[in-house]
């Protein structure tokens, strides 16, 4: 027991909880602040878990924050399996202290009780931040949270924001519905829509890019390859191919780069090559050599 103890509790043990415990309170605050402070006077439901606790308190005067933890309880015994111990055990951490925030912290500040519009907005934007940085620590909010990223687990590529806003949908009609108006089901959506437009941008906007594949003949390879490199700075993958229709020997080069060096990029493999042929699609994220660190993908 005195091992586990020790283990436990080793000096990196404890800088790494201290490290989590502080980012969650960051990212608790703005989430908090987002929810008590601009929503609750609102007379609107977000999505998630959240939007039931704001039900609730509506109607039965249940604290926000308390709500949402007996709500999140069995979500999270049941994603026990599925999503596993550590991320979960990291999720029930931080949903203990956006409760702690929500109802002991965001009471002291003052709620704005202006226009249902710009309530709306402002707290889309803080919500998304708060939710932004649980994601990138590898935790999440609880509730709705949960679900989307077990749909993750089999589905990597779909958009995290696209999944929040698809499932809040379901819960916003319910807002309406408990208040009775229609303002609330829109000013909800507007809310959820700006919180997915600021978590995606947090979350893939500035690792995300482009992707160019470019068809040239095998004459203009060594010349567009040393221009990429010395020119542009970046890395260049070179395969071997053939013209479906003329048979004629090619060369495809795939190069990831930003979205601002996509069009140096044409401009340079066109002084080379004023015929070649170029493909452009986005990338999400790219771990590596040249991007981020492979231990930094979740």
């Amino acid at each position: 027991m005195k091992s586990v103890l020790q283990r436990a509790f080793t000096r990196d043990n404890i800088k790494h909880y201290s490290r989590n415990l502080l980012i969650d309170i960051i990212g608790s605050i703005f989430f908090g602040i987002g929810i008590y402070n601009f929503v609750s006077a609102a007379n609107f439901a977000p999505g998630g878990v959240i939007g039931l606790s704001i039900i609730l308190n509506h109607a039965a005067d249940i604290p926000i924050g308390l709500g949402t933890f007996l709500i999140n309880i069995p979500i999270i015994v049941i994603a026990h399996r599925m999503l596993g111990r550590r991320f979960l055990a990291r999720t029930f951490m931080t949903v203990i202290v956006n409760t702690l925030i929500i109802d002991l912290v965001c009471p002291l500040l003052p709620v704005y009780t202006g226009e249902r519009l710009l309530a709306a907005i402002f707290a889309g934007a803080l919500v998304g931040v708060g939710l932004a940085i649980f994601y990138h620590n590898g935790s999440s909010s609880g509730g709705s949270d949960l679900i989307i990223m077990s749909i993750r687990r089999k589905k990597p590529h779909m958009s995290l924001g696209q999944l929040t806003l698809a499932i809040d949908g379901i819960i916003i009609l319910l807002g309406g519905l408990a208040y009775g108006d229609i303002d609330a089901v829109l000013y909800g959506f507007t809310y959820s829509a700006i919180m997915t437009l600021v978590m995606d941008k947090l979350l893939y906007g500035f690792i995300s890019g482009k992707i160019a594949i470019i068809i040239t003949d095998p004459e203009h390879m060594a010349e567009m390859n040393k221009m990429i490199a010395i020119r542009l700075t970046r890395g260049a993958t070179v395969l071997k191919a053939q013209g479906g229709y003329t048979a004629d020997d090619k060369i495809v080069i795939f190069c990831a780069c930003s979205r601002s060096q996509l069009p140096r990029l044409h401009s340079l493999v066109r002084e080379v090559d004023s015929g070649v042929l170029v493909l452009v699609t986005s990338y999400d994220e790219a771990y590596g050599r040249g991007f981020l660190p492979i231990d930094s993908s979740r």
